[in-house]
């Protein structure tokens, strides 16, 4: 009686093998049943020792050293889900049978001597399964590359058992930073309250003002074949709409404000077409894009300095944007009287030198690093002029087609958006 009832344990049991095998849970057993059922595999914490295609279609997996305590957490869920013994069969050391799961059948044996079980199911399942497994992980690896990590998850996470899913188990093991993200995935969704302590603890750094956050990347070497995480200063916060101003904390490139020495403003400039283009999709994934705010930039004369009383042209639409004159008056305290204010200096990264980036010898950052001069989008003394913060630190201003000046671009962010 005891040898049946331990047959019935490992033959209850083993359908989990069937499920989850080397690969993963069959989806056509999985769906009927309506969630994923624990597997012998991951009771073992490894996969199979064999697995065989039969020349019938049916697969069957191997396992070696399988003990009666491998099974006994599982036998009694997998008895709620619905499963029933059928054909069973003891001869000696051997015991067979037959298990029936929403009309699916799959057969085992076990070898209480030598340690051994089996498991075949039928032909189509295994494959189906395959298929499908393949197919999501394939998405989930091209998203995980592009670095939109949560977007990953969830696709992985779409995958019944992934965690039993031979590839995935290799792909973590190669990338143990992503494994950890999906273990935090797993442990916050089943404690939502430390989820949201979590998440609050990853926001505080956004809504200091005058921290240093990181957000996207952007090449940083000589080279320029690096993804280096950008580094910004937060400007302000805006706790009504749980949004912060941040910009860069380096001049990240040396572009001129317009290409042509003509008259014009920050509206139709080749800088703004380039920051709202070419960066945005270069420093962002599309999915931290979705957190930038589509802000409406004020080009008033307002924004613009007092001393040149020249037209910014119209309002825009943007989403990566220049420093007004005004802006950077407020956040910096830029002046033209003011030529030793170290806090609106800055220095290039090693790229935007290599772009044309100017450095002054004798100015310096409060860090004791070269300044050179930034664009802001304010017209200077004509619309063929644009404002910018010398490397003194003071209000200047230089012919539009200038190509050493350094880029800082500035946004808004948004941290309701979820992409935390």
């Amino acid at each position: 009686m005891k040898r049946n009832l331990m047959a019935i344990i490992l033959a209850l049991c083993l359908i989990g093998t069937s499920l989850a095998g080397a690969e993963g849970l069959l989806p056509s057993l999985t769906d009927t049943i309506g969630k994923p059922m624990p597997s012998l595999g991951e009771a073992l914490g490894r996969y199979p020792d064999d697995e065989i295609s039969n020349a019938d279609g049916s697969n069957t997996e191997v396992f070696q050293g399988v003990t009666e305590t491998d099974f006994n957490t599982f036998s009694v869920y997998l008895s709620e889900q619905g499963a029933t013994l059928a054909d069973y069969q003891a001869a000696g050391t051997s015991f067979s049978a037959s298990i029936q799961v929403e009309g699916k059948t799959i057969s085992f044996t076990y070898d209480t001597q030598a340690l051994k079980a089996t498991v075949t199911y039928p032909k189509g399942t295994y494959d189906e399964w395959l298929d499908y497994a393949n197919a999501q992980f394939a998405s989930a690896v091209q998203l995980l590359n592009t670095g939109k990590t949560d977007d990953a998850l969830a696709v992985l996470f779409s995958i019944p058992g992934y965690s039993g899913f031979k590839p995935v188990a290799e792909y973590f093991e190669a990338n143990p930073e992503l494994a950890t993200a999906a273990r935090e995935a797993e442990y916050f969704e089943a404690n939502p309250e430390l989820a949201t302590a979590a998440r609050e603890a990853r926001l505080a750094p956004y809504k200091s003002v005058g921290g240093i956050v990181t957000f996207g990347t952007y090449p940083q070497t000589a080279s320029g074949s690096d993804k280096t995480p950008i580094e910004w200063l937060v400007l302000d916060y805006d706790a009504a709409s749980n949004r912060a101003l941040i910009i860069s904390r380096y001049g990240l490139d040396a572009k001129p404000y317009n290409t042509k020495f003509i008259d014009i403003t920050w509206e139709k400039c080749t800088l703004r077409t380039w920051l709202n283009n070419d960066f945005l999709n270069a420093a962002f994934t599309a999915q931290e894009q979705k957190g930038i705010v589509l802000t409406t930039v004020d080009n008033s004369k307002s924004q613009g300095s007092s001393r040149w009383d020249t037209n910014g042209g119209n309002n825009t639409q943007d989403k990566i944007f220049l420093l007004s004159y005004a802006e950077a008056n407020k956040y910096f305290g830029v002046a033209w009287e003011d030529g030793n204010n170290m806090k609106s200096r800055v220095t290039p990264t090693a790229y935007a030198l290599k772009a044309g980036a100017w450095t002054n010898d004798s100015k310096t950052t409060a860090d004791g690093a070269k300044a050179g001069w930034w664009w802001l989008r304010s017209p200077g003394d004509f619309q063929s002029d644009a404002a910018s913060v010398s490397s003194a630190g003071s209000l200047s201003d230089n012919i539009v087609p200038n190509f050493r000046g350094y880029v800082r671009p500035a946004l808004w962010l948004n941290l309701e958006s979820g992409i935390f």
